[in-house]
């Protein structure tokens, strides 16, 4: 089934839309990426739900127009809601999607029926340096003195050698995101027009100001739709700091996937799946 592009909220953003009942829209990770969510749409029952992807402004078949900035994306979010006649919707997002997911939440938590939080990083910025820590951890011994030299010398380099240096230095790091390297060929495609550098890095510099300064911090304890958190257990982003956000959240859950990565449905499809479609279960339920 092939998307289509609509104008929404100035820009022309590519989305799709499957499956009938209660709206749910996938939310995408990066900063800069595209729509990889289709194995997740596909493990829900779209009997039950209607299911929403789309690509952000400046991913793939998105328009490359900015601003980029949080805000804009919130609203980018808003817009498509709006423009698909959807009253309200439960939102889920996976890395920098359930970021964009819990800002979106928190600022129009009256169109949310729930939030799915997926391989997140939570609000606390202690986690930045454990993340580091646990990414090494991972590493072959090779792939992290490689990674470390390379690393090292990268701002030393110009043109095509940078940008060779830069790819190998993305591929090290994203073997670290899985707990079963057989999955390396199924990750999301961070090459040529899947990557948008510039979003990634005009919205990733602005990330730890918007999520982990007190404002949020202090508004976001006030969301009371149901919202789960989900997260592998050998995700280098460390868990307990998800959990944390979870736990001084109302009306919410942490769930831990074993034997996963950053991307549970590829390292563990049965587990996640059955926590969303429990999760999900319960909302209709209680709608």
């Amino acid at each position: 089934m092939q998307g289509i592009i609509s104008k929404i909220n100035g820009v022309s953003l590519w989305h799709i839309v499957q499956g009938q009942g209660i709206p749910i829209v996938l939310i995408h990770g990066g900063p800069g990426s595209y729509d990889y969510l289709e194995p997740v749409a596909e493990l829900l029952d779209k009997s039950c739900f209607q299911i929403i992807r789309y690509e952000q402004r400046g991913s793939w078949r998105s328009e490359k127009t900015g601003p980029y900035d949080v805000e804009t994306f919130i609203e980018d979010l808003e817009q498509l809601r709006i423009h698909l006649g959807v009253k309200n919707w439960i939102v889920c997002g996976h890395s920098w999607g359930a970021s964009l997911a819990l800002a979106y939440s928190t600022k129009y938590s009256s169109n949310v029926t729930a939030l799915i939080y997926i391989s997140g990083t939570g609000i606390n910025p202690a986690w930045h340096a454990d993340y580091r820590v646990n990414r090494l951890d991972r590493m072959s011994l090779g792939d992290r003195e490689e990674y470390i030299y390379l690393r090292s010398i990268i701002e030393t380099l110009r043109d095509e050698e940078r940008d060779h240096t830069k790819d190998r230095i993305r591929e090290i790091s994203l073997r670290t995101d899985l707990n079963d390297q057989v999955n390396y060929d199924k990750l999301p495609r961070s090459d040529g027009p899947f990557v948008n550098n510039e979003v990634n890095q005009k919205v990733g510099a602005e990330c730890n100001e918007y999520f982990e300064n007190e404002k949020f911090k202090t508004t976001v304890i006030l969301n009371s739709f149901p919202s789960l958190f989900v997260h592998g257990e050998t995700d280098p982003r460390p868990y307990k700091y998800v959990r944390e956000l979870a736990f001084n959240l109302q009306n919410s859950e942490f769930i831990l996937i074993p034997n996963a990565g950053h991307y549970p449905w590829l390292d563990n499809p049965n587990a996640i799946g059955k926590s969303l479609n429990e999760f999900l279960t319960r909302i209709n339920l209680y709608l």
